[in-house]
């Protein structure tokens, strides 16, 4: 009879992402998997496959259970202006990952070019940022909160940029720095 497994997969995924967010994939080795997840080796590799297969899990955990669902306010029927800064503003104030940044973020710094599966997520994660971006602004114009001719798809683009760089200074600690920027990336959305 076969054994059973003892573990949580959900609490397994989430403790291999921290450690893959916190050192990077290179860093971290299968020894380190074991001593973090405190399961053995047969079990890792039996339930998850290799060390790239549970870092791609680990990657699709956080965009399941991390970064879709932060979106959600951007696609509420009302979603407007109001929604698009407190979106902004919490993720400048993200104090539980404030000095790991976006893991996605990370992982494509790491491993873009020698892993296309880390590219394949970044561009769900973006395209959902930026759908979720267009959602608020084509709200916020038709509510008169930003200006008619602003071009929404643009000015989509240039918020994600706009998260991107908000992320890499959270993780540079430069919270000054960040809190001058946010206020006037607003500032930008609402001029004429």
């Amino acid at each position: 009879m076969a054994r059973q497994c003892q573990f949580d997969h959900h609490q397994v995924l989430e403790q291999a992402m921290q450690l893959f967010w916190k050192q990077g994939y290179e860093a971290t080795s299968v020894a380190d998997l074991v001593t973090q997840l405190q399961i053995n080796r047969f079990s890792l590799y039996n339930s998850f496959g290799d060390k790239q297969q549970l870092y791609h899990l680990s990657l699709q955990h956080y965009l399941d259970q991390h970064s879709l669902p932060r979106l959600k306010p951007l696609f509420q029927p009302n979603a407007d202006l109001s929604t698009l800064t407190d979106f902004i503003n919490q993720m400048a104030a993200d104090p539980d990952n404030a000095c790991l940044g976006c893991y996605i973020q990370a992982a494509l710094l790491e491993r873009r070019h020698l892993d296309p599966h880390v590219k394949e997520l970044a561009d769900q994660l973006f395209a959902a940022v930026r759908e979720g971006f267009e959602h608020c602004l084509l709200q916020a114009q038709q509510q008169g909160q930003i200006a008619a001719g602003r071009h929404i798809a643009e000015l989509s683009a240039w918020l994600l940029l706009q998260i991107q760089g908000i992320r890499v200074l959270l993780r540079a600690g430069q919270h000054d720095t960040l809190a001058s920027a946010v206020k006037q990336i607003v500032t930008f959305l609402t001029r004429p």
